[in-house]
């Protein structure tokens, strides 16, 4: 796989010269991982930040009566294990491959360098780690004051915020499992199901394997305020 040893698709690295990709590619490791391969375990005591050059990882916690919390599905370009490169403190989270995935993988140190050295790394990573506070604030809300159906209303709605669209429709192209999805909402596949299907009778979804097309946005933002309308 050593043709797509680059770091020209992530994202914290988008602004910088290839010369200045070079030295970094230079400095990293990378590591091939099959589908649900443990990348990091929660408390580890690493401090390597990954990059996605390809695949897609579950970033999760578990709590100490032993479920599991799905944070975030992060896929190609994108980075995770910031945290402990910045302040070495242990590990916050599990990160588990969804599909094969090829990371780099870059010292603490280097990483450290590259934000010292590049203006718009630190901007980047600074904007990264703002919309991961604010999307944790929204689902803390989420999970105090909605109900489990329209907590998965919530993740479907969050899932629309990366996509096009266009005449009040969008296409989610590839959706999490409805397991992924209840993890993420503290809900049950069931509940998940229960509520996609109910969409589905209402024309507001069609579904075709992991894509969908949503089809009326309005009317998916109108019920996300009308719980009691699915319980």
């Amino acid at each position: 796989m050593a043709e797509i040893r680059t770091l020209s698709n992530v994202e914290l690295f988008s602004d910088l010269k290839n010369t200045t990709l070079k030295q970094y590619e230079d400095l990293c490791r990378w590591h091939y991982y099959n589908p649900n391969d443990t990348i990091i375990e929660q408390t580890d005591e690493t401090n390597d930040i990954y990059f996605i050059i390809k695949g897609q990882v579950r970033v999760a916690n578990v709590s100490s009566s032993g479920k599991e919390v799905t944070l975030e599905i992060l896929g190609t370009g994108k980075c995770f294990g910031e945290l402990a490169a910045i302040d070495n403190a242990p590990r916050s989270s599990n990160v588990t491959t969804l599909e094969p995935t090829f990371v780099a993988i870059m010292k603490s140190k280097v990483f450290l360098a590259a934000i010292e050295d590049n203006p718009s790394v630190a901007v980047k990573l600074i904007g990264m780690m703002a919309s991961v506070i604010r999307t944790s604030s929204e689902r803390i809300v989420d999970l105090i004051t909605l109900g489990a159906n329209d907590r998965v209303l919530a993740e479907l709605l969050h899932e629309l915020k990366t996509c096009n669209i266009i005449d009040n429709t969008a296409i989610i192209e590839c959706l999490p499992p409805h397991q992924e999805i209840a993890n993420k909402a503290s809900t049950t596949r069931e509940t998940v199901a229960r509520v996609f299907s109910n969409l589905a009778k209402k024309g507001i979804i069609l579904r075709n394997k992991r894509a969908i097309m949503v089809t009326d946005v309005r009317a998916l933002n109108r019920l996300y305020s009308k719980d009691a309308e699915y319980q």
